[in-house]
């Protein structure tokens, strides 16, 4: 970049432009390749968290609860409702879809959607045997 041909205050004469610039030699790198980019967060996606989009499970998990890190984090800290629902697993979903993912949950006829109704059904059928043996 060139200077500017304006007076500071530290320096009231002006300074032409090109007197600097042509005794120096050049600094600047030929090298055209681009420095590489880091892709993917340490051990998750480029969002760099995990969400699960299900629905609330009284004392196991609740809807919207991000996860840090990869999805065997995500999974680890979600041990316990897997265990007793596995398609919370299914319900797991990388930060970068999940606009998308909220939108196949509330629409027919896609695989999330499916898994979600399936999840529901089964918390209101443990909790109905739970009630009825009270």
């Amino acid at each position: 970049m060139a200077k500017k041909d304006t007076a500071t205050l530290d320096n009231p004469v002006q300074e032409p432009a090109a007197a600097s610039s042509s005794t120096e030699p050049s600094t600047t790198s030929t090298d055209s390749t681009p420095a590489p980019k880091n892709k993917a967060k340490a051990g998750g996606p480029p969002s760099g968290f995990y969400i699960y989009i299900g629905p609330n499970i009284a004392g196991l998990i609740r809807s919207n609860t991000i996860y840090r890190g990869g999805r065997e984090n995500a999974l680890a800290a979600a041990h316990e409702g897997i265990t007793k629902y596995p398609l919370i697993k299914t319900l797991i979903i990388p930060g970068d879809s999940l606009p998308a993912a909220r939108l196949k949950v509330k629409t027919t006829g896609n695989a999330l959607h499916a898994n979600y109704v399936k999840l529901v059904e089964q918390v209101k059928a443990d909790y109905a045997k739970k009630n009825k043996n009270k």
